[in-house]
């Protein structure tokens, strides 16, 4: 509901067909921690633009980058306002921004409400062979934060973004009459400082330290609403330290050649709550662990232009790995085990050839390597996940070939893509309820073809349009080894979307629509195929004096009950549907 993350359920920006190789920045420092960020944290009126590279942007950005590059830019002086807003399901929203020339910074509160049958309800069996039926109700939720920066001098950019989320979650069962079945309550702290510099002479730099709590408790209630269980179920925190150095030189009047460094320090603290013996399913024993990993980086990037009309980069990234070692500790024995993993360490080169054709269309083709790391928490284990220390890192090749054409006032974009990725990291057996997940390496591929044209249609009404169509097939993992597998298909194969904007005088408003079909659940069970997803936005905004603004922003406006992921849902796991036709009103002050 309203974007939140919840323990696993975090943000996924899929970019052609892959799902866990989008790296995300803000302001050039990477977001992500053991493969986790969350959207939500970064508040919209303190962001400038959104940068977006799709395909593998390892060579020049590193792992987590196998499906494309986010890049948020933060604002340089942002707006004094205050903003109130509130909507259905009981949800309240407040904001604070102030700026000058060197300091700017938001203050944000949301009340996320509450949402009843957020899930499709599934069907339990008993010790004795009751049944009963269950779903998730979201309770309760808030979120708060502040980011700020404060530029030092022209050149020099600190950013502080801290953030706290807390999302309450019951499982309902129909044979628990005076309380739920089960309460999960998540809680989530996020705190990143980091130090932008940037010569106007080709030289940039940028060092961070992030730190992400996630804490997961849980209660259980007998029918007689006694509580069964209370316990910490997980918890994790990580520690990500980035350095970023590179300069650019220009080599002559038109040739430029770019040289980088990067270092990444990851540390990681978990526990994980004991589990009893249920049927084949072994018992866990309670457990804390300490995992961590230092990773270096040197790349080079070569940009020749051979003629007036033809330009050749060449990009190539070496990536060392040392010191990804694993501790954990079984608090019963308090026997600890040491791990260490090996062979991470990776070449990725790149080439790129682009072809002015005339001054407002070109041709461009490009061949890469990208890889990206297994996350410490499934080499070691954490939470609902057995370590699997032979994890090796995904290796992709992609290809792209496009073509861009800007004629009046319309711009048109095409791309064909296809990419194999080696090694693939993805779960072969176990679940998140029974608490056995383990996660092997198999293959991906995809090939697909991308349209897009951007229209100003005059001076108040603007549109965009975009179509596109891919077959992402993932090689099943066999009894025997992954190369007996077969090729299914996951993830969706046809993509719709378009938006239309209009402003005129006071008045401005903005609808948007993604179509998401040929939805598969990546399984080779029976009918693989989900039921289409349609996602709309309508915004209006009217502004009777220059410092003042009401708005109305309304989402699903088909109020339609679509699957938010493509893992199932099937007989023992529950679908997450979409909340129903919402709002949000509001007012904005600017002082």
């Amino acid at each position: 509901p309203n974007g939140a993350a919840l323990g696993s359920m975090t943000s996924r920006i899929v970019i052609r067909g892959v799902d866990k190789g989008t790296l995300v920045m803000v302001d050039g420092v990477p977001m992500n921690q053991d493969g986790k960020y969350n959207l939500e944290d970064i508040p919209a009126d303190m962001i400038e633009k959104i940068e977006v590279v799709r395909g593998g942007g390892a060579v020049l950005y590193g792992s987590e980058a196998n499906g494309g590059v986010v890049n948020i830019i933060t604002k340089n002086q942002a707006h004094n306002s205050v903003k109130v807003s509130a909507g259905n399901y009981g949800r309240e929203r407040y904001s604070v921004a102030v700026g000058s020339n060197c300091f700017n910074a938001v203050a944000t509160f949301e009340d996320r409400g509450t949402v009843e049958n957020m899930t499709t309800t599934i069907e339990k069996k008993g010790m004795k062979g009751a049944k009963s039926f269950q779903h998730y109700d979201y309770k309760e939720g808030e979120s708060k934060g502040i980011m700020w920066n404060y530029n030092i001098n022209d050149n020099v950019k600190f950013t502080h973004n801290y953030s706290e989320n807390n999302n309450v979650v019951d499982i309902m069962d129909n044979t628990y009459l005076d309380s739920p079945y089960q309460r999960k309550d998540y809680t989530d702290h996020n705190n990143t400082f980091a130090l932008n510099i940037d010569d106007k002479h080709g030289f940039t730099s940028n060092i961070s330290y992030g730190t992400q709590e996630r804490n997961y408790d849980q209660i259980t209630w007998n029918k007689n609403g006694s509580i069964k269980q209370d316990i910490k179920y997980s918890w994790r925190k990580g520690h990500n330290t980035n350095l970023n150095v590179q300069k650019v030189f220009d080599v002559n009047d038109e040739d430029k050649f770019l040289i980088g460094a990067s270092f990444k320090r990851e540390d990681l603290d978990v526990y994980n709550s004991p589990s009893k013996k249920m049927g084949s399913r072994p018992a866990k024993p309670e457990r804390t662990g300490a995992y961590n990993r230092d990773v270096y980086s040197l790349y080079a990037s070569y940009d020749w232009k051979m003629t007036d009309e033809d330009n050749l980069i060449v990009n190539m990234r070496e990536t060392f790995v040392r010191n990804a070692n694993g501790d954990n500790t079984d608090k019963e024995t308090n026997i600890t085990t040491k791990t260490v993993q090996e062979n991470q360490s990776k070449f990725t080169p790149e080439i790129q050839y682009i072809k002015k054709l005339t001054d407002n269309s070109s041709f461009y083709a490009k061949a890469g390597k990208s890889f990206r790391l297994p996350e410490l928490t499934k080499i070691f284990g954490g939470s609902v996940m057995l370590p699997s220390v032979n994890l090796k890192p995904e290796q992709g090749t992609h290809y792209e070939v496009g073509y861009k054409l800007n004629e009046n006032n319309r711009s048109w974009r095409v791309a064909f893509f296809n990419y194999d990725i080696k090694d693939a990291i993805e779960i072969e057996s176990g679940s998140a309820s029974t608490g056995d997940i383990v996660y092997n390496n198999t293959d991906i591929k995809n090939t697909g073809v991308e349209l897009s044209l951007n229209v100003k249609h005059n001076d108040n009404v603007d549109s965009f349009w975009g179509i596109s169509y891919s077959n992402p097939q993932q090689k099943s993992f066999s009894s025997d080894d992954k190369e007996g597998g077969q090729w299914i298909k996951y993830n969706n194969q046809l993509q719709l979307n378009m938006g239309v904007n209009y402003h005129k005088d006071k008045f401005a408003s903005a609808l948007s629509a993604n179509y998401i079909g040929l939805r598969s659940n990546g399984t080779t069970d029976g009918d693989t195929r989900l039921k289409p997803a349609l996602y709309t936005d309508l915004h209006f905004s009217y502004a009777p004096e220059k410092n003042q603004k009401a708005f109305l922003h309304i989402n699903n406006l088909l109020d339609r009950k679509d699957y938010t992921t493509n893992n199932g849902p099937d007989r023992d796991t529950y679908g997450y549907y979409t909340m129903g036709i919402n709002f949000m009103v509001g007012y904005e002050y600017n002082f």
